[in-house]
């Protein structure tokens, strides 16, 4: 049953062949040449909005491995301050 062709824009049950249910045709004035084109801009909507999903997915990975380090880089110099401190407070 998930094997069936959904218009485009509603999602409604189609016939097979078809993009873009009659009643979105007339509801968008949509002659029946155009709907190739429609159909081909949405794919390559949804596909610039994939490249960007990752994109934002790299970046919040990204960030997050930079605080770690930040943050073992902080604990690292903390320490070095506190030997360092008693070190001169022995002298």
């Amino acid at each position: 049953m998930n094997d069936v062709d959904r218009c485009l824009i509603c999602g409604e049950v189609i016939p097979e062949g078809s993009q873009v249910c009659t009643a979105c045709q007339k509801k968008y004035d949509i002659v029946t040449g155009e709907t190739e084109e429609m159909a081909q801009e949405l794919r390559d909507v949804a596909a610039v909005l994939k490249i960007t999903e990752a994109t934002d997915t790299n970046i919040r990975t990204s960030m997050e491995s930079i605080l770690r380090i930040a943050d073992r880089l902080e604990r690292t110099s903390n320490g070095k301050k506190k030997k360092i401190n008693s070190h001169s407070i022995c002298r």
